[in-house]
């Protein structure tokens, strides 16, 4: 996020009355900008953007606002409200016209399913971005599209296509002047060129997206750069500049709380380290990498236990109001059937009691039941399960090219049915590498996708 480009909408916001629609566009301005790195603060301005619009029917507004809405919601990886926030400002859009917020809409959607790992989704709406930027002749989502679409059929193997998506994306970007979109359009060849391990282009388009992203301070794309072009280096055995370049992406990590890049940049100190035969360093790095993901599993842990809790209490209010209404129905049958006893002066009547009675046990029942389940979810969050492993020694016995540590892991929480966003947050790397390391993983395997890598793994295991 651009520290300039906020400070001047935050500055506009207080010069402007909250009743005109200016100061509507520019709430859904400035939540989009906080969108990443404080999606909390961007749901807050987005909702009040809508309060204002709907009080004083803006309706044409309200189409930015739900992209607003559904970024925010996306960052927060709430797909479902994500993804419906991008449908109604579609709708929105198609009444008004507004081209762009269909683009804009499409283009989240393609972002969501992509994060969903429903590919065929996520490129089905980024070529219909590409098709209406073009033809609208909005280059800068044009561009974007493109970038997108390199990215998606990158996971399918598609080097050289994703090569040229990326190719064209830059060039687009370098025409109008997109200089963050074409910094990143950089990075992501020289990803690519490191996948493949041409290192030396890799180095190259590295270089380049540095000078890039540092025309524009974005510390971010900078941070990136530094940590790719360090791994890139240490394939290289250039191990002095790459723990330079490491050191130098930990600090800005650690300085702007980039907590999953501090512990993947510890990761490749220590491998850097090992390969230097400095083995002190290694450990220290690896014990300080181990630190930190730690600290964000407990951040993340105690969270999670805060909204369970809060949730409980929730249901623990309402099923005791619950609970009372039975009883109180309980008591009025109860009532009711005494009379009709005595004026019937039956057995039915006896018969009919108890029923009452034991349906309104049962109820009581069920609903202390999910109360208990509530709690079991709580202290599941304070337990740590074992569950069983794959063995890699068996595993790579039966294999002419052996997975790797890192592969071996991947593969191993696949087996453990974990999505490929929660490996990326495991194993604190993104879902691009997770893809990546997978299709390396089908490679050795020779599968062509996970369910066929699931069954190789349980059956060698099993024999």
């Amino acid at each position: 996020m651009h520290a300039q480009t906020v400070d001047s909408l935050q500055n506009l916001l207080k010069t402007t009355n909250e009743r005109y629609p200016k100061y509507v566009s520019v709430l859904t301005k400035l939540a989009k900008e906080y969108a990443e790195s404080n999606p909390d603060s961007a749901l807050s301005l987005s909702n009040r953007a809508l309060q204002i619009a709907t009080e004083e029917n803006w309706d044409s507004l309200k189409g930015q606002i739900y992209i607003a809405l559904s970024t925010s919601h996306s960052y927060l990886a709430e797909y479902d409200s994500s993804t419906r926030y991008s449908f109604l400002a579609i709708e929105t859009a198609e009444r008004f016209n507004d081209t762009t917020t269909i683009i804009d809409g499409f283009n989240n959607l393609g972002i969501d399913f992509m994060f969903q790992e429903e590919d065929d989704k996520a490129i089905e709406y980024f070529q219909r971005v590409e098709t209406l930027s073009r033809l609208s002749k909005d280059s800068l989502r044009w561009g974007h599209a493109l970038n997108n679409i390199g990215m998606m059929v990158g996971f399918a193997g598609e080097t050289e296509e994703e090569l040229d998506k990326y190719e064209q994306a830059a060039t687009i970007f370098n025409a109008i002047g997109e200089k963050e979109g074409y910094a990143n359009t950089l990075l992501n060849t020289g990803t690519v060129y490191t996948s493949i391990e041409q290192y030396q282009k890799a180095e190259e388009f590295y270089a380049k997206a540095l000078i890039a992203f540092e025309e524009i301070d974005l510390t971010s794309g900078i941070q990136n750069t530094l940590q790719s072009s360090a791994e890139n280096l240490m394939y290289m055995n250039r191990l002095s500049q790459a723990n330079e370049l490491a050191k130098k992406a930990l600090e800005l990590a650690i300085q702007y709380e980039f907590r999953q890049d501090v512990v993947y940049t510890y990761n490749i100190l220590s491998q850097v380290a090992v390969k230097r035969g400095d083995y002190k360093a290694a450990f220290e790095y690896q014990a300080l990498e181990n630190q930190t993901k730690e600290e964000i599993f407990n951040s993340e842990k105690s969270q999670q236990i805060a909204e369970l809790e809060t949730q409980y209490q929730t249901e623990k209010k309402e099923q005791q109001l619950a609970i009372a209404a039975i009883q109180l129905e309980q008591q009025t049958q109860e009532k009711f059937l005494l009379i009709a006893a005595i004026i019937l002066i039956t057995v039915v009547g006896g018969f009919v009691i108890f029923s009452v009675k034991r349906q309104a046990s049962l109820q009581k029942k069920l609903l202390e039941e999910e109360m208990d389940h509530l709690r079991l979810k709580i202290n599941s969050l304070l337990g740590n399960p074992e569950r069983a492993a794959l063995d890699q020694a068996v595993i790579n016995k039966s294999l002419h090219q052996p997975l790797s540590d890192r592969e071996f892991e991947i593969l191993n929480l696949t087996v453990a049915d974990k999505t490929n966003r929660e490996i990326a947050d495991q194993v604190f790397v993104s879902v691009n590498t997770v893809k990546f390391h997978l299709k390396n993983i089908y490679s050795k395997l020779g599968v062509s996708n996970r369910r066929e890598a699931l069954k190789f793994a349980f059956d060698t295991s099993s024999n």
